[in-house]
């Protein structure tokens, strides 16, 4: 028989509480915030509202931005449009980088709040049940390890991360697989005493990792279910052989269905999806190149601020607690999960910072023991600074907000360092600015007028928090207008005409296609994949307006031509020519 699990009474030395119910570490650390001496209830209630203020603002009242919103909105519309869920299609063609989870979800939210929203705001808002999903699951995956005490601070632990923060209220697809593998890992802690149960849960969360992104989620707990027992001898027991077994059985509906529906579509659009998109993306063999290049020291430079604070707290607590890790089985499982992912990100061929969100995860699962125990003068470092560093972000958005509404710019700020239009719209909604009024006061109350019940992750949170809802209620109409395509492509519309004819593009990338599409309900002719066309409009994405070459130069005439505003990187141009000219080649 297997000896049972750790858990509390091998942590009980650092997890002590004194009379009053306060949790303290083993030098009678306290932890005011986490402490036993609130209601369960009040706290979870007081997580929640966090949570809402936390990812709610932001998810609708603007425009689809680059770069994953931009072709994730054209093919939810798609696929709403035409009913076609197998496979999803952007600017008329056929996009198999990732499987549709996601694009169902974000379709049947955007189809439910039609009455009320746009439809891209409504699909946003599957990034948001996504995200509620992964911090319900981390949650229970602490609790279960530990306690419900321990399963609230890894959600906080989670929060605090810049990286989180950064793609929280983005239509992405990395959410979903953020919300499998919180769902899987929260299914890990029962394998000992309910195998068929935890074997289900972590069969679920691969399934749906793997319909967010492919076989990321399952190659993760494949290497890491492979790894425990190879270096751990905890876990070389029936009961987890067990888990495996039903953890495979359970996952394979979801990696069998979609993909046996799709190959007897089309053959060819499998072999695009699993070889090109998953194998070739990874290895680095997709011709054209596949996603971001992983330039070297990109994780070097970047992987630093996506994951803290919970990478320090992460590397304290193993160092901290490692005569513990021969024996713990949750610090165990995180570590090994962490090195999985770590590794899979640095041997990618392929690197983008929205990548590096699952490795969260196992972070902030090992970060939560770190941050119940924190030394009292690291605790009001990390305190003091976080007001500072927070306090002082929200004091110059409003100093920056009250100055752009209320002067008419004498010292050109905001044209001088380009994040706002030119002629920024002064207008701000009473709702709006109601909400932010309230948050700061709130915000201030908390980290300032309380601090008594201030633990240094609660005030870096509120403070993160209180910082974005700014950022998305007083300045989220001149950032929409900025990363917006709607206005310049409603723009290019009108200097089209009606009935205008089919229109040729050179230079067009995939977001600028895709938002053609999506507003205007136009496919280009794309000249790098059709050299030759007849139409008699081109569509060019150049800031200096250079055609192709072509046989007739002279015959196309500048019609059109704009940018988003503040954007110095992207211009487009339309040309036009009489019909029956010579045809225009890329060649």
């Amino acid at each position: 028989m297997s000896k049972p699990p750790p858990e509390l009474d091998e942590i009980a030395p650092l997890l002590r509480t004194d009379a009053a119910g306060t949790v303290r570490d083993e030098t009678g650390t306290a932890d005011a915030f986490l402490s036993r001496r609130f209601m369960l209830g009040t706290r979870t209630w007081a997580l929640l509202v966090l949570l809402a203020l936390y990812f709610g603002p932001g998810l609708v009242g603007h425009q689809p931005w680059k770069q994953d919103e931009t072709y994730i909105a054209d093919i939810v519309r798609t696929m709403l449009t035409t009913g076609d869920a197998v496979v999803p299609r952007m600017a008329g063609e056929a996009f198999m980088e990732k499987p549709p989870l996601f694009y169902w979800v974000a379709g049947a939210l955007a189809s439910l709040t039609s009455p009320v929203l746009a439809l891209h705001d409504g699909a946003r808002l599957a990034t948001g049940a996504f995200l509620l999903l992964a911090c319900t699951a981390l949650a229970q995956c602490g609790r279960r390890w530990v306690d419900a005490q321990y399963g609230r601070t890894t959600v906080f632990v989670l929060l605090a991360c810049f990286g989180l923060a950064a793609y929280a209220h983005l239509m992405l697809t990395d959410t979903a697989l953020l919300a499998g593998i919180a769902l899987g890992m929260a299914g890990l802690p029962r394998w000992r005493t309910r195998p068929i149960a935890s074997g289900l849960q972590v069969g679920t969360g691969i399934g749906i990792g793997f319909l967010a992104k492919g076989l990321l989620a399952p190659g993760v707990f494949g290497l890491s279910a492979l790894l425990l027992p190879l270096c751990f001898a905890r876990w070389r027991a029936r009961a987890y052989a067990q888990t495996v077994l039903v953890a495979l059985l359970a996952a394979l509906p979801w990696l069998t269905l979609w993909p046996a529906v799709l190959w007897s579509r089309s053959p060819a659009l499998f072999h695009d999806w699993f070889w090109m998109n998953n194998i070739g993306r990874f290895v680095g063999f997709a011709v054209p190149v596949l996603g971001a290049a992983n330039d070297p020291g990109f994780w070097a430079k970047n992987l630093w601020w996506l994951t803290f604070p919970a990478a320090p707290l992460a590397v304290a607590a193993l160092w901290r607690d490692r005569a513990l890790l021969a024996t713990d089985e949750r610090m165990q499982s995180a570590a090994v999960f962490a090195a999985v992912i770590l590794g899979v990100l640095v041997a990618s061929a392929s690197a983008r910072d929205g990548y590096v969100l699952p490795l969260l995860l196992p972070l902030s699962l090992l970060g939560a023991r770190m941050a119940l125990t924190l030394p009292p003068s690291i605790e009001r470092v990390w305190r003091t600074g976080a007001r500072g560093l927070f306090g002082g972000i929200a004091l110059a958005f409003w100093c920056i907000w009250a100055y752009v509404m209320f002067t008419r710019d004498p010292l050109h700020v905001h044209a001088l360092y380009g994040l706002l239009p030119p002629a920024p719209d002064r207008h701000i909604g009473v709702l709006p600015l109601a909400c932010a009024l309230a948050a700061t006061a709130g915000a201030a109350w908390c980290m300032v007028l309380h601090p008594r019940r201030q633990a240094a992750l609660q005030t870096w949170v509120v403070g993160l928090t209180l910082c974005w809802l700014l950022a998305a209620t007083l300045f989220m109409p001149w950032v929409d207008a900025v990363k917006s395509y709607q206005q310049v492509f409603r723009s290019l519309q009108a200097a089209r005409g009606p009935a205008a004819g089919c229109m040729a593009s050179y230079g067009l990338a995939e977001s600028e296609r895709a938002m053609l599409h999506y507003y205007e309900g136009i496919v280009t002719e794309q000249l790098e994949t059709r050299p030759s066309s007849s139409c008699t409009l081109i569509l060019l994405e150049d800031p200096s307006g250079r055609l192709p070459r072509c046989s007739d130069d002279a015959s196309w005439q500048p019609v059109w031509d704009g940018a988003r505003p503040a954007d110095h990187d992207e211009h487009f141009w339309l040309f036009r020519r009489p019909p029956g000219a010579a045809t225009c080649s890329s060649e």
